[in-house]
Parts: structure tokens; C-alpha cells; sequence
């Protein structure tokens, strides 16, 4: 069950929040890298997100602001982060969106989504996480959202939300120029690890 977050609404509409991110994420340097063709990309990411947006609605939870769902946050617990074929199963991952997603791309666009994530767990294991933490999966704002405030006060919540439960919040960024405004709300650098295959960096942060 997701938690009760003052001052967020909590999304149900998985297609909802998938469109909100779709919208933020088109030009995410982790994909950027490797497939260069936008058209391409948004495909590759359209899997992508229903498979793992699912998985984090369900053992966490997604929240915005309002019911527009013009940017939205998916919040998981740490214990709960590991996947397994059974836990991506009762999520619905393998949902039949995802998999006609899955059917738009090459064999070539699989081989290298498979290498993609795998090379991103591996990077994940270089940096010493926390006990317990609140991890944030995806933060994204609609682009014509952007500029507003709108994440600020995302994120001000979620932060309020684990000072409340007393739990650290992490979240990790390919975009060096987002850094700084983590940094106005208190966040740290854990670390940063470095794709050898796909020439991007990812920044842990933590509050």
C-alpha cells in the first residue's frame, strides 16, 4: 500500500503517469547515448517505463501535486527496491502495453536495452547506500510545466515525508545541470559512476 504524502495526491492511473514521464524524459542522456534516433529512443523508453513504473507503483507508490498529474514522483522503499520475475509479475510489468511496446523494437534495440540496464545495476554497486532510505525511481515535470516551481514543491514534500519517517531520501540524476538545484534543497553527492559502454555519468544524491 503507498503511503499518505501531505500536500501530494497519490496516482492510480498508471497511463497517467506514464505520459507525464514519457513527456520529461525524451531527451534522458541513459538513452540518449544509446539510441541516438529520437523516434527510436521514445519507444525504447515507452518499455521501459511501463515496466518499471508498474513495478514502482506497486511496491511504492506515484504522487504529484494534482490530479493533472503535471509532474509526478514514483516513491519506493529501499527494502522493496530489488526486483524478481515474480515481483515484476504481480505488478503487472509484463502488462500487454508493455509488451506491444516490446514488439516496436529491433533485436538489436533488446540486445542493447539489456546491456544498457545491466551496465546501470553494475554502476549501482559501486555506491554505498544507506540501511533504509526512500528511493525516488523517477521525478519528471512536463516540459511546458517546467520552470514554475512545480518540482521544487515535489520534492519539498517528499522530503517532508521522510524527515517525518526519518529516513534519508535518495534519488540519482544523469543531468550534471540538475545538481544544483538538489543542492538548494540539502541534497549531497554519494558518488558518481560512469558508463564505459554508453558515455554517461550518474549522480547518487542524498537528504
Amino acid at each position: 500500500m503507498a503511503a499518505e504524502i501531505k500536500g501530494l495526491i497519490e496516482i492510480r492511473d498508471r497511463e497517467k503517469v506514464i505520459r507525464t514521464l514519457m513527456s520529461a524524459f525524451s531527451d534522458y542522456p541513459q538513452l540518449a547515448q544509446a539510441f541516438p534516433d529520437k523516434s527510436r529512443r521514445l519507444i525504447v523508453m515507452e518499455a521501459a517505463l511501463r515496466f518499471y513504473a508498474a513495478f514502482g507503483m506497486r511496491y511504492g507508490g506515484a504522487y504529484a501535486l494534482d490530479p493533472a498529474c503535471q509532474g509526478v514522483a514514483i516513491l519506493l522503499p529501499s527494502q522493496k527496491r530489488k526486483g524478481s520475475a515474480l515481483k515484476y509479475f504481480f505488478a503487472g510489468s509484463y502488462s500487454s502495453q508493455y509488451k506491444r511496446a516490446v514488439s516496436r523494437m529491433t533485436e538489436e534495440e533488446h540486445r542493447i536495452r539489456t546491456e544498457l540496464f545491466a551496465e546501470i545495476s553494475q554502476m549501482e554497486t559501486e555506491i554505498k547506500f544507506p540501511p533504509k532510505y526512500l528511493y525516488i525511481s523517477y521525478l519528471g515535470v512536463r516540459p511546458e510545466y517546467q520552470g514554475q516551481g512545480n518540482g521544487r514543491m515535489l520534492m519539498n514534500r517528499l522530503v517532508e515525508y521522510g524527515e517525518k519517517k526519518e529516513l534519508p531520501i535518495v534519488l540519482i540524476t544523469s543531468e550534471p545541470k540538475e545538481v544544483p538545484f538538489y543542492q538548494s534543497m540539502g541534497f549531497k553527492m554519494m558518488g558518481i559512476t560512469s558508463s564505459r559502454k554508453f558515455q554517461f555519468i550518474n549522480i547518487y544524491l542524498i537528504k
